[in-house]
């Protein structure tokens, strides 16, 4: 009977571990299925974001074309407007008895450049 209790106490440690190992390999599973869950709803909250950056994107660089666009035409509306200035300053200067008339004075009224 030793023999035999032996070996039923080996089979009974077998099966322990056995499972045991199928309670491991149970709760891994849930683990893992439960990490790929997250990972899932991860992504597709990626997704959503990527497309809101690409729409934010899209808005952003028509700003930024706009903008340029509005720069050159307001610098040309202002050379324009600089160039009617020393026009008409220029027939008033004519006017003037030449010991009054004063030098028309250049201005620069350049636009410091941003750091963007």
């Amino acid at each position: 009977m030793d023999r035999t209790e032996k070996q039923a106490k080996e089979v009974e440690a077998t099966n322990t571990q056995i499972g045991q190992a199928l309670v491991d390999l149970t709760e891994s599973t849930l683990l893992l299925l439960e990490e790929n869950r997250r990972l899932k709803r991860k992504i597709a909250y990626l997704e959503q974001n990527n497309a809101h950056n690409a729409v934010n994107l899209t808005n952003l660089l028509r700003m930024s074309l706009y903008l340029q666009e509005k720069e050159q035409r307001m610098l040309a509306a202002w050379r324009a407007s600089d160039a009617r200035r020393k026009k008409e300053l220029r027939e008033m200067r004519s006017q003037l008895p030449p010991e009054q008339r004063s030098k028309i004075r250049r201005e620069n009224f350049g636009v410091p450049r941003t750091h963007l």
